[in-house]
């Protein structure tokens, strides 16, 4: 038992040294500070009311009604879930806080078991694990507030290393560690990193059956084959409900099929072509890989970046204007201010990709030394994720993926193909130091392969300081700015030339800074590898230390320019981002559970503030309902912009007599419409309400007409009905007892269950101003089940017998309880792996006490004697053979 504590003393002695490097990076958040997370914040408002249900009832919610008039929270609030990896990813985090240090945490531990895998130096596993870590778009996100992309991305190094056992002939622990990796991975809800992650191992699987049919090792390849579908299947199993929500909603969603003409013409299954690949990484974009301000950092204004902002000196700005006028000089500073930091050709960023000068010099030199076959499939692996990130950029690719490759559609920002190399460089890198120390007289003989890949990075760096103006320094956008003002203003021509002249100088300056940056680093770290290969007192751990210290340096001050301490906020702070207004304390003052607002101060279909009080017509989500999307673009959009235009000089009674012919905005039920955030709502009298009784049918044949049709009839009276959707419903005479008054109102409300009251001397049609999702939602008359069916497009509409009923509406999904059944049953198998896992590691240390031995670990004094033994005997045959 020592030997075994003994043996596994370094490795905990790393997993410490893990938790204070996280510390000290996000040190305010151990005091209770908090970043302002922007993608956390919009998660938080957006679940706000289905946060504060199940604070008050201990029930979940499986739908939420405060973002787009309802949509299903499966992607909003996770709530219970019943995996097995749930508890062991919150377990891994050690209760470290989970939007900072844990993130980071996890980042390091998970690349430490993939160095491990491969028995690589355990402190050389640490550098690696840095390297990793510290990768600029790893914290970048951080800052964002992509916490399940964060935590899907800490676990992809143990997936591979998990699938590398495995193919290693290790199949139980390869095994093991695969499928609760991929699990874990899974559970963080992120599945575009997974299907990257996928992408990834499947190329490794394509470059081992190529081996294995090189080497006639086809059986053994079978059975690798073999327990990698297992696993996945045990990993994908506990997550069943996750998986099964998500694609359920994906039919539905912006990210699914089409039906309108318009939308088929473009893409009629996934995302809009257009706006999945808005965020291309520009192919020249590329070299922020190795030399981080190649494009430049944020997109925020120049006038945050201090380093740029320090450039517009008195002189600069005089020598641009030809005057020494303050004012007018002053105005010119503004206009270099408020330009961009970043002038590459995404819509925005708030940073590069910047894996660090001395890992891509350390992946090269990997090309050229490694032996291991690994380093081809980590070579594809880099140019297959470096060209897929370019998207729209290299259409041939991307057109491939997009049009044949299942899912591939379902997913936006292609430059997020980048964390497959941002795993592969280090990791190749890694292993080029391995190499390195394992055979340096070999590498000494053949110093080429250090010499070229030095020369390869170091040279194009030195290219770039000799010659900066390979780049233009701006992008098309700002181009076609400038040509238009330029032809706006004529007479200012020169000026704006000059202007354009002096933005292009100060980018070009930023750029060569971080240029020379990059070569110092890597001819510093290309100095200590020859110290090491020919300086006799300069020892494998000196190397270890140098190269650990440059990359830790390197990454950590890149890193520190987009989050550092000063980005942290106090929490007293941190709660004002929900600060009610003077408009939403009005509104909330009215006591009716469920009624719309639409808060024309915020970016409607963009805003994630308005739901955290209210139930908006608008929201924030990536995924929003197809059929809502289509509204948003006919009716909604343009509504918002039609106020928008004269509420200004509107009074609250004008603005609300505005509506009166906004027949869409009226069905929603929108109540309110908040035009000042300090002043008093205007309330819409026209209103449908919760529900309301029709007079009278139209039918159409198509979605084109239902969707047309709704903005030209009075729908307070008439139900606009797709017959071919429901031909076999049975329409009730609306024409009989027509004087006849029935009535139909709300009597309780939650996010999934709807109570109403109807009473009526005849058959009555109801419309229900609920977004009409035909998955998950039953409704029930007295108790007993009936049909309901989709009426004006977007809403739901009900027969309702003559007299008086209790009408119910109930969101019970069956991915969720059918899924909730397969979850625990399959989460009982992988516990009961994971036992047998340890139980039987167990016995083999308590046997051995070895575990993953390094390959420059001490071999045993009994192996050492039995190694003289074999000496002795080979050296008595040869002076045999020899008389």
């Amino acid at each position: 038992m020592k030997k075994i504590v003994i043996n596994f003393l370094p490795h905990i002695l790393i997993i410490v040294l893990f938790i204070l490097i996280s510390a000290i990076y996000f040190l305010p958040a151990l005091s209770g500070d908090v970043l302002s997370q922007m993608d956390f914040n919009h998660s938080k408002g957006i679940s706000q009311e289905l946060a504060q249900y199940e604070e008050e009832t201990g029930e979940q919610s499986l739908w939420a009604n405060s973002i787009f008039c309802g949509m299903p929270a499966y992607q909003i609030r996770a709530g219970k879930v019943y995996n097995i990896y749930s508890p062991i990813r919150n377990t891994l985090r050690l209760g470290l806080p989970y939007s900072t240090v844990a993130i980071m945490f996890i980042y390091l531990l998970g690349f430490y078991v993939l160095m491990m895998s491969l028995k690589v130096n355990k402190w050389l596993s640490f550098i690696g694990s840095i390297a990793f870590a510290l990768a600029s778009y790893n914290i970048i996100i951080i800052l964002a507030g992509h916490i399940t992309k964060c935590y899907a991305i800490a676990y992809m190094p143990a997936v591979v290393a998990g699938f590398l056992l495995i193919f290693d002939k290790k199949y139980i622990l390869g095994g093991v560690i695969a499928t609760v990796a991929l699990g874990i991975q899974i559970s963080t809800s992120h599945i575009q990193i997974v299907y990257y992650t996928g992408l990834l191992v499947g190329l490794l699987v394509v470059f081992k059956f190529i081996y294995s049919l090189i080497d006639k090792q086809i059986k053994q390849f079978g059975i690798a084959s073999g327990i990698t579908v297992l696993a996945v299947i045990l990993a994908v199993l506990p997550n069943i409900m996750s998986l099964w929500r998500a694609q359920e909603i994906a039919e539905y969603s912006i990210r699914g099929k089409k039906e309108l003409s318009q939308e088929t013409a473009k893409n009629n299954n996934g995302l809009d072509r257009s706006y999945a690949l808005a965020w291309s990484y520009g192919v020249d974009e590329t070299f922020t890989l190795l030399i981080p301000n190649t494009k430049g950092g944020s997109t925020d204004a120049i006038q945050h970046s201090k380093k740029i902002n320090s450039k517009l000196t008195p002189k600069f700005i005089q020598d641009i204007s030809g005057t020494t006028d303050p004012n007018f000089n002053q105005q010119i500073k503004q206009i270099f201010q408020q330009t961009n930091q970043y002038w590459g050709t995404q819509p925005f960023t708030s940073g590069p990709v910047y894996f660090g000068a001395i890992i891509v010099f350390l992946f090269l030199l990997g090309l050229f030394v490694v032996k291991d076959k690994i380093k081809w499939w980590l070579l594809a692996a880099t140019i297959f994720s470096i060209m897929l990130s370019w998207g729209q950029n290299f259409g041939f690719l991307t057109d491939i993926f997009f049009d044949y490759f299942p899912y591939y559609n379902k997913f936006r920002t292609v430059s997020m193909t980048l964390v497959i190399a941002g795993l592969t460089m280090p990791l190749l890198g890694m292993l080029a130091i391995k190499e390195l120390v394992t055979n340096p007289e070999i590498i000494k003989k053949e110093i080429y392969k250090i010499i070229v890949p030095f020369a390869l990075t170091g040279g194009l760096v030195f290219f770039f300081l000799l010659i900066p103006t390979i780049f233009p320094y701006l992008n098309t956008q700002e181009i076609a700015q400038f040509d238009a003002w330029k032809q706006q203003q004529p007479e200012n021509a020169p000026l704006i030339e000059k202007i354009v002249s002096g933005l292009q100088t100060i980018r070009m300056g930023v750029f060569k800074a971080d240029a020379l940056r990059s070569f110092a680093l890597i001819l510093f770290s290309g100095v200590a590898i020859f110290l090491f290969l020919y300086v006799k007192d300069f020892k494998k751990l000196a190397l270890f230390a140098v190269l650990g210290l440059l990359i830790l340096i390197d990454l950590w001050t890149v890193d520190t320019r987009y989050l550092n301490h000063k980005t942290f906020q106090t929490k007293s702070k941190a709660k004002q981002t929900f600060k009610a207004t003077n408009a939403d304390i009005a509104v909330l003052k009215d006591k009716d559970p469920n009624y719309r607002v639409l808060d024309l101060t915020k970016n409607v279909f963009n805003d994630a503030y308005t739901p955290y009080f209210h139930k908006s017509i608008g929201g924030y989500h990536g995924a929003k309902l197809q059929k809502y999307q289509n509204v948003i673009d006919y009716y909604l959009a343009p509504y918002n912009q039609m106020i928008r235009n004269v509420f200004n000089d509107t009074t609250s009674f004008e603005m609300t007599e505005l509506t009166k012919n906004m027949q869409v905005l009226n069905m929603l039920n929108v109540k309110y419409l908040i035009y000042n955030p300090e002043g008093l709502p205007a309330p819409n009298k026209y209103a449908f309400g919760n529900a309301w009784l029709v007079d009278d049918f139209k039918f159409v044949e198509t979605p084109d007409e239902e969707i047309e049709t709704i903005g030209t009839e009075n729908l307070r009276r008439i139900a606009i009905i797709n017959k071919k959707k429901f031909p076999d419903y049975k329409f009730p005479d609306l024409q009989m007892s027509a004087n006849d008054s029935g009535s139909i109102y709300l009597t309780d409300y939650k996010p999934n269950h709807l109570t109403y009251k109807s009473k009526s001397s005849k058959d009555e049609f109801a419309v229900f101003s609920e977004i009409y999702y035909p998955v998950g939602w039953y409704v029930y008359i007295d108790g007993n089940e009936t049909e309901y069916i989709n009426v004006n497009y977007l809403l739901r509409g009900l027969k309702i017998p003559k007299g008086e009923h209790t009408i119910e509406f109930k969101f019970q999904p069956k991915s969720y309880y059918t899924g909730k059944t397969i979850a625990i049953i399959s989460s009982i198998i992988v516990l009961l792996l994971i036992i047998g896992l340890i139980g039987k590691t167990a016995f083999d240390l308590y046997k051995k006490g070895d575990f993953l031995k390094p390959e420059d670990k001490q071999p045993k004094k009994d192996d050492k004697k039995q190694d003289k033994k074999e000496i002795v005997n080979k050296s008595k045959k040869k002076k045999h053979k020899v008389r």
